[in-house]
């Protein structure tokens, strides 16, 4: 069968299918349809078919897209198209030119897809190209008999229609979060890093400026002194100090202060009294280190050798820029402030010495000073006492005779033969007939010479009437005069007189001793004593007036007044 008689065939199915019941389709299907009308009825079909697009529903997509309800993947579309590109082909050549331009505008009115993703119809010679639009049922394809060999379109099964991909969308949309989302914290760490970065930079830079301020930076000074010395009195706080040194003319800031008293807390918590002195380039750091330290010993005093306390105290009241503490003290108060409590006297406890003080100290921290050193050399000396000191029961009664030797010599070679005459008597229970004892006992205004009115009274210290020690020491003994003390040397002398020339010459027994008084006291001689009773180990007590251990006192005939030399 020829291509004509199947296109015959098939009209005359369609018309019998339909029962001529539509005459413009007859005329189609016989082509007596005019042309004008012909392409009425096109224009009419695709404003049909216009009409009937924008009936349907738009679903909008992240991309502002208005999709059709249907919308296939991309492999169903390419096959739909391929289909209907090779039937619109076999129809093409039955079918007359008008039909075409029919179906298309049917295809076109009957299409699902919107005007933004297809196209219904195709006028070019080429033929009908439908993008992802199902075709409708036409009454003249469908009439075509089955075996005619030409495929209708409602011969072929219809592809499925597919629902709207709101999961490819969902995913785009989410990938764009995604991005959006990954690119938004990635800006907020790269900002926050930023941030990070300019404060550790500001930051590192204040705190190398407030280093070399601190730590480096000299202090202005207003005058042009290179010195400035300022003065911490008791009862001084920190505060009190720092506005002292600004006032003496340095310019310290509170902020260096306040740095500085975070780094070194007990700096400025624990002044010392006294004079401190800045130099002229010192840092702030400096300047606490000063205060942190020592003040400055600017002032010095001397404690003399054997002097008695009222003489100290004397001395004391005349240091200068020493503060006057211990003259407002009762000596009771005194002596405790002091640790000496236990004592009745702060006598022999001041050790001779040169002791160095800043000004504005008080007189107490001298004597803290003098009694510390004086309470170790005493201990260390009793420690070491020799046991030829037997007689000495207490550190305070080697203390006590120590006094005595300082005021019975000043040389060194006779201490410790003084020693061993005193410490002989007091074994013996004699007196020791001192006249050093004697004056103490008559106060701070005896002057002048001793006299035998002198030797009867009775007071505590008139070692001519007491066959002991007296009760306190009569002098500031030097470390010389301990050691002595605690290391009398071995001989049996009983009695010492003066030569005159600071030396004293040593006797065993009375007679001996009245010759030597006579010798060096009376006739002033010069020339070396010779004993002749050495061997005589046993003195004549209570047989002369002259039996002084010291030998200070005259012989009996020239009833001379006693004198120290």
């Amino acid at each position: 069968m020829t291509a004509e008689h199947r296109s015959k065939h098939g009209k005359q199915k369609r018309r019998h299918a339909h029962g001529n019941s539509d005459p413009q389709a007859a005329a189609r299907s016989e082509g007596a349809m005019p042309e004008d009308g012909r392409a009425a009825e096109s224009a009419e079909k695709a404003e049909f078919s216009r009409a009937a697009v924008e009936k349907q529903p738009h679903v909008l997509h992240s991309d502002g897209v208005k999709p059709s309800r249907s919308c296939e993947p991309s492999e169903a579309v390419d096959a739909q198209r391929a289909d209907i590109a090779v039937q619109t082909d076999a129809v093409k050549t039955d079918v007359p030119e008008a039909a075409t331009e029919t179906l298309s505008a049917e295809a076109a009115a009957a299409s699902p897809l919107g005007s933004d993703e297809s196209k219904a119809l195709d006028g070019s010679a080429e033929g009908v190209k439908v993008i992802e639009a199902k075709p409708a049922a036409d009454p003249v394809l469908d009439a075509a008999p089955a075996d005619s060999g030409v495929p209708t379109l409602t011969d072929r099964a219809a592809p499925e229609e597919m629902p709207l991909s709101d999961e490819r969308g969902a995913r785009e949309t989410a990938e764009k979060a995604e991005k959006r989302s990954g690119s938004g914290v990635a800006r907020f760490f790269k900002r926050l890093f930023l941030l990070i970065l300019f404060c550790a930079l500001l930051a590192a830079a204040g705190a190398g400026w407030l280093y070399w301020d601190v730590f480096k930076r000299p202090l202005d000074f207003l005058g042009t002194a290179d010195t400035v010395d300022v003065m911490i009195e008791e009862g001084d706080s920190a505060r009190r100090v720092i506005d002292k040194i600004r006032g003496a003319g340095i310019r310290v800031a509170d902020h260096q202060v306040r740095v500085l008293s975070r780094l070194q807390p007990e700096a400025l918590s624990r002044l010392h009294i006294g004079l401190y002195r800045f130099k002229r380039g010192i840092t702030a750091e400096g300047l606490v280190e000063t205060l942190k330290g020592d003040p400055l010993i600017d002032q010095r005093i001397r404690i003399p050798d054997g002097a008695p306390v009222w003489e100290i105290e004397r001395i004391l009241a005349g240091g200068v820029n020493l503060k006057q503490d211990a003259a407002a003290l009762a000596p009771e108060e005194l002596r405790k402030r002091l640790g000496l409590e236990d004592y009745p006297s702060l006598e022999g406890f001041i050790a001779p010495e040169t002791y160095r003080y800043g000004s504005g100290s008080s007189d107490l921290s001298v004597l803290r000073m003098a009694v510390d050193r004086q309470k170790r050399l005493l201990a260390a000396a009793w420690e070491k006492r020799s046991p030829l000191a037997s007689a000495l029961k207490s550190p305070y009664e080697l203390l006590i005779l120590a006094s005595i030797i300082e005021k019975e010599t000043g040389e060194k070679s006779d201490r410790h033969l003084v020693s061993s005459v005193f410490h002989n008597r007091l074994k013996r229970g004699m007196p020791l007939q001192t006249d050093p004892t004697v004056i103490y006992g008559l106060g701070p205004d005896w002057r002048g010479r001793l006299t035998k009115r002198d030797l009867q009274k009775e007071t505590p210290y008139n070692t001519y009437k007491i066959r002991a020690l007296p009760p306190t020491p009569i002098s500031s003994p030097t470390p010389a005069s301990i050691e002595a003390a605690a290391n009398p040397a071995d001989t049996d002398f009983l009695y010492f007189v003066a030569r005159g020339d600071g030396t004293s010459e040593f006797t065993t027994n009375l007679r001996d001793h009245n010759r030597a008084v006579r010798h060096y006291l009376i006739d002033k001689k010069s020339t070396p004593f010779k004993p002749r009773y050495a061997k005589e180990r046993r003195p004549v007590v209570g047989k002369s007036s002259s039996g002084s251990a010291s030998a200070r006192s005259g012989v009996r005939e020239a009833d001379q007044s006693s004198e120290r030399h």
